[in-house]
């Protein structure tokens, strides 16, 4: 039963978007070799690509899971770009030879973003205890003295 307890959590939605990693892959190949999409969402598709895949970047894969939901966010965005250059019933083809639903690549954007925000107000509280902590030593300090 704990899986029930985690599922709504942004790392557990976090967990679905990986799997469906090696679909969006076949999704951006397919969408590089498509010749009615044009040069610029293309030029958009392989910069996120590019950023994914080069081990020098904003947030640095060596930082657990924000070094890699930057990368994952680029890749995304670049294939939201492409498939925007499609017709809709292109878009549709392309999504559904990978097994893709509509729906999945905004989903998974807005999960990125969850875990993006998550990560982020849990960053700021770690912080702001670490900069309370020697303010209350140092109050605790003058009570005694």
């Amino acid at each position: 039963m704990r899986s029930r307890r985690y599922q709504g959590h942004p790392l557990a939605k976090l967990g679905g978007t990986a799997a469906r990693l090696p679909r969006y892959l076949k999704l951006a190949h397919g969408l590089v070799r498509d010749p009615s999409i044009p040069a610029a969402r293309k030029g958009a598709l392989v910069g996120g690509i590019s950023y994914a895949v080069l081990p020098f970047d904003l947030l640095p894969g060596i930082i657990p899971i924000i070094g890699q939901l930057d990368d994952l966010a680029a890749l995304l965005l670049g294939i939201r770009i492409a498939l925007g250059g499609c017709s809709p019933e292109m878009a549709q083809t392309h999504l559904a030879r990978v097994g893709l639903a509509e729906t999945a690549l905004d989903a998974d954007l807005q999960t990125v973003q969850e875990v993006a925000v998550w990560l982020a107000k849990g960053a700021i509280g770690v912080a702001r205890r670490g900069l309370m902590f020697p303010l209350k030593l140092f109050a605790g300090a003058r009570t005694r003295g």
